[in-house]
């Protein structure tokens, strides 16, 4: 419908459809809703990205180029339908988009700590938190290298323990396949103040969620923790404990 309104000698059309469309769309277990509005005498057309309730993102445009055409209402509802696809299409390519730069930032993050050049993971990870600060992935990257470049190894444990936590709130926003990662940075913590049992245990934990994960494979490599000795009392070069841990290999 329309209506029309006599102001200061001048004729102005307006809808008085009041069209409303929403959307509810997920994306790695978060829900949100795009909903989009006539605002009929504005005459313009809202669509609002809502996430729990606040509204993250808005766009408006106006229809006054179609409001004297004989079928307003439908070329209202046609431009409300189009509004709502491009928001989804757009809101779907951004949080795509944004997945994949966090991925690369833990790509080059790790890079980085395997050439020992932990001064520049450092600057990157600050980067990287401004842009995910509750990302439970790089802020287990920010527990390990608190402890390996201040030394602050109580700390770094403390960072790490938290990123489990955060990693819990956001299932299944995170993958399970990135939890291993978790484990990799608190077993290299523990590595650092010479945990080694309690960084062994964390290694192998994280191959639980990636079997194949090369980081963990390395860390236990370069750990080579040691059997335990069949008699305990005696000396690993005991005569007697070689000879019980050769038959306990068979």
């Amino acid at each position: 419908m329309k209506a029309v309104e006599k102001s200061d000698n001048q004729l102005k059309i307006t809808s008085t459809l009041r069209e409303e469309f929403s959307t509810k769309i997920n994306i790695e277990g978060e829900t949100y809703l795009i909903e989009s509005e006539d605002l009929g005498n504005q005459n313009a057309i809202i669509t609002r990205v809502f996430h729990k309730g606040k509204i993250i993102h808005s766009h408006k445009i106006d229809y006054k180029d179609v409001i004297e055409k004989p079928d307003l209402d439908m070329k209202i509802r046609e431009l409300i339908n189009k509004e709502q696809h491009l928001a989804i299409d757009a809101f779907k390519k951004e949080k795509t988009t944004q997945k994949r730069l966090y991925k690369d930032y833990l790509e080059k993050i790790e890079s980085l700590i395997r050439r020992n050049k932990y001064t520049e993971a450092v600057q990157l990870l600050d980067d990287a938190l401004e842009h995910y600060p509750n990302n439970p992935i790089i802020i287990s990257y920010k527990g390990y290298l608190e402890a390996v470049v201040y030394k602050t190894y109580s700390e770094g444990k403390k960072i790490c323990t938290e990123a489990f936590k955060i990693s819990k709130e956001q299932m299944p926003l995170v993958e399970v396949f990135f939890l291993s990662t978790l484990y990799l940075n608190l077993g290299r913590v523990f590595l650092l103040s010479n945990k080694k049992r309690e960084a062994y245990d964390s290694f192998k934990k994280g191959l639980e969620f990636d079997s194949k994960n090369e980081h963990l494979l390395n860390e236990l490599k370069k750990l080579g923790i040691r059997k335990k000795i069949p008699i305990p009392f005696l000396k690993r070069s005991n005569p007697l404990n070689k000879y019980l841990g050769k038959l306990l290999k068979c």
